[in-house]
């Protein structure tokens, strides 16, 4: 168990926002996020199984909120996971439930300070029909040492997630304390045999972990269910002069994402670092690997860039998955901002352009201290085909108070990302529910997922301070014309029965691509 706390946003994470394909949440300066993927090309489907986050395989997705902070019984920070259920109308409060260590069959016991629910992703890991949840635990002691951290599995059922017959799993090997093993996960195809694999990261010895599916996992209804991927794991292979230096075996964050980046139909694996012991130049970045088979393979790609949130998306239409890093930190100037690298078959990604609150059309001017780029999902918001993306900014200033944050949706086009039709929402939006106060940080987490089932990318964004750190979600449609607060649901910490426990709700969204 971590002693400290970890800043993962403003004041107070993802991943991610870095991650892919259903990756956590968002970060502050010191910690990279996770966000979500839109695959570029077409990708070969994955065997029958449930979408991602239909744990229930009503056809709807569902939220997954990460809670890592928040108290079980008088347990700080041991952490729990919400869950909200998806319906045609939105994100169903009705239907509810919260999951800890403490929770009848999830193996092993709520500690304080573990973190549960640090990182998120989801998949039918045993194709019955019912998405799974993955869910990292840090800080996690095991026999390996303190902070060794694990991954628990899950499993969905008719009437949602169950702690019955859930599984854990430390590190495979090379385990040890302070490795922080599910920091950060994501789920796609990565090796293009038509079963979703995942990706985990162990930052505090500078190591990501592949776990391939095979037919040995898929399962008859009746059938004991099996946890037993397989395996490769390999230290992140970045600068000689960063990530190699001898002050960079242990890494600030390593999360990763999935996007088809060369265009070959098959997703490839883009992980980002942050080592704040490398020399300024060798601190932030990410490595592209367009094939996972060799553990000892080099990546295609090595960007050197200051990196917050990270996630990826054909933003521009053209099959190639581009790759967009926040650079949330201002470093006490007012510059935030983000950077988006086109993808290519190359893997060249040299024509990067940077997008912030100065571009044309984007709305507001940037402000010191505003964190634009903290978290970051793709999707596409009005299924016009072309990835868009959601722009965590906690620190805005908004209606006079500060730091009540708000959340910016960039439209993609033929030439990427940029302002035309962007939208910025906030608590102060019309038909947004509540209002803008100082310290709610709304954009903490932001997450693109569809869970009315109409096809379009609906605009999931928390508030981690709302009501004193209980934290809040606000569910606004996507649609033709964008996301609309006509219509929008907010719900906090009370509806979903865990006020009073430091959740900071909405700090860790579940996210699909």
């Amino acid at each position: 168990m971590r002693s400290s706390v970890f800043s993962r946003a403003l004041a107070a994470a993802a991943v991610t926002a870095l991650g892919a394909a259903g990756t956590t949440g968002v970060a502050h300066a010191s910690v990279v996020s996770a966000g979500t993927t839109v695959r570029a090309t077409t990708v070969k489907a994955a065997a029958t199984g449930a979408k991602p986050y239909d744990f229930n395989g009503d056809g709807y997705a569902d939220l997954a909120l990460g809670d890592p902070y928040g108290k079980v019984g008088s347990l700080t920070s041991a952490g729990f996971v919400t869950i909200v259920y998806g319906s045609t109308s939105g994100a169903n409060t009705a239907k509810k439930q919260v999951i800890s260590q403490n929770t009848s069959g999830v193996p092993g016991a709520a500690e304080k300070t573990d973190h549960f629910g640090y990182s998120l992703a989801s998949l039918d890991y045993d194709r019955d029909g019912y998405a799974d949840l993955l869910v990292g635990t840090p800080d996690e002691d095991t026999t390996a040492g303190t902070n060794a951290g694990s991954e628990t599995i899950l499993w969905g059922s008719k009437s949602g997630l169950t702690g019955t017959g859930s599984q854990t799993m430390a590190e495979p090997s090379n385990a040890g304390a302070n490795h922080r093993f599910g920091f950060s996960v994501t789920t796609g195809d990565f090796d293009g045999d038509g079963l979703t694999d995942w990706v985990d990261t162990s930052p505090g010895d500078a190591y990501f972990w592949t776990f391939t599916t095979s037919s040995q996992n898929l399962r008859a209804a009746a059938a004991a269910r099996t946890f037993r991927p397989a395996a490769k794991g390999r230290p992140v292979r970045g600068s000689q002069k960063g990530i190699h230096a001898a002050a960079a075996t242990t890494l600030d964050a390593l999360v990763p994402v999935g996007g088809d980046v060369n265009g070959d139909g098959r997703l490839d694996l883009i992980v980002g670092w942050r080592n704040s012991k490398a020399e300024a130049k060798y601190q932030y970045g990410f490595d592209v690997w367009t094939d996972i088979s060799a553990v000892s393979q080099d990546p295609a790609k090595e960007v050197l860039t200051k990196l917050d949130g990270l996630a990826a998306g054909d933003f521009n239409g053209d099959g190639y998955a581009d790759v967009a890093a926040g650079a949330a930190d201002d470093s006490g100037r007012a510059h935030s901002h983000l950077v988006v690298f086109p993808g290519g078959a190359d893997v060249a990604m040299d024509a990067s352009y940077l997008v912030n609150q100065e571009t044309a059309g984007v709305p507001g001017a940037t402000a010191l201290g505003d964190k634009f780029g903290t978290s970051l999902s793709a999707g596409d918001v009005n299924k016009d085909g072309k990835a868009d993306l959601a722009v965590g900014v906690p620190g805005r200033t908004v209606s006079g108070a500060a730091r009540a944050g708000e959340a910016i949706v960039l439209y993609g086009g033929t030439d990427g990302l940029t302002g035309t039709g962007s939208q910025a929402v906030s608590q102060s939006t019309s038909g947004v529910p509540g209002s803008a106060e100082t310290d709610d940080a709304f954009g903490t987490g932001v997450s693109l997922l569809d869970i009315t089932g109409d096809g379009y990318a609906d605009l999931i964004a928390g508030a981690s301070g709302e009501n004193s750190l209980d934290g809040c979600v606000s569910v606004l449609k996507g649609g033709t014309s964008g996301v609309t607060g006509t219509g929008s649901a907010t719900f906090g910490a009370g509806t979903v029965g865990v006020s009073g426990k430091g959740a900071q709700l909405g700090r860790v969204i579940g996210r699909i691509g």
